[in-house]
């Protein structure tokens, strides 16, 4: 720019010289890397990642633990903290999704499977490595959870393939068999005794079966209702 066009832009209003600026300015490589749109993984989305790294590192920490000796109790307490910072940040990335339009594709992806993998990675690990004098989960306990959720998901496969539209709201006693799961979990981590967690783990089961019998009714009628369940002739 010459200082003639400087005294130009000078001379004229704001809105003018911006415009004459911008008509006049000859581009260069790193002017059009400045204005390239910049796009960056949402931080809903990164809390998302870091929950799936952290469930190898809990697996770590309770296979790692063992109570022959007291020093090894840092062990515990690492996975109950991990634990909790897991379960936290599944709150703090879905207000942030919601709240602060953090939403992305990949979140949406991952988020669901980040909840799950840590809970099946608690139940699975907790069922076949007691924690101090405690004996591990009953095996049917993580057998009903991982089950429903296996035959939910076929369920939603078998919906799909016939192009059903689907309008399944979740169901309370779902959220309550999550809820008394992870409470199970927790009162094997820190170590609440067998009653209660044979309690929770009941608790936990009978709610995931009640929810599934509700799950499976409402995927029969969406069939039945889009005619996928009668005689069809064979021609």
């Amino acid at each position: 720019m010459t200082s003639d066009d400087l005294a130009d832009m000078l001379s004229l209003s704001p809105a003018l010289r911006d415009r004459r600026y911008r008509l006049n300015k000859v581009s260069t490589p790193s002017d059009k890397l400045y204005r390239a749109p910049r796009y960056s993984m949402t931080w809903a989305t990164r809390i998302t990642i870091l929950r799936l790294i952290l469930v190898p590192v809990f697996v770590t920490f309770i296979i790692t633990y063992t109570d022959t000796d007291p020093r090894q109790e840092a062990w515990r307490y690492a996975a109950i903290g991990v634990f909790l910072l897991a379960s936290i940040s599944d709150a703090v990335d879905g207000y942030l999704a919601r709240h602060w339009n953090q939403g992305s594709a990949l979140g949406a992806l991952l988020d669901p499977i980040a909840d799950k993998l840590l809970l099946f990675a608690a139940l699975v690990t907790l069922s076949l490595i007691p924690l101090g004098h405690l004996r591990p989960f009953p095996i049917w306990f993580p057998a009903i959870i991982i089950s429903r959720d296996a035959l939910l998901l076929g369920g939603y496969c078998v919906l799909r393939h016939f192009q059903v539209p689907m309008e399944i709201q979740p169901h309370w006693t779902g959220k309550a068999s999550t809820v008394f799961t992870l409470t199970a979990i927790g009162a094997v981590l820190f170590k609440l005794g067998e009653l209660a967690i044979l309690c929770f783990c009941v608790l936990g089961a009978g709610f995931a079966l009640v929810c599934t019998v509700i799950y499976v009714r409402q995927g029969l009628n969406l069939l039945t209702h889009s005619g996928h369940t009668g005689a069809q002739s064979i021609k």
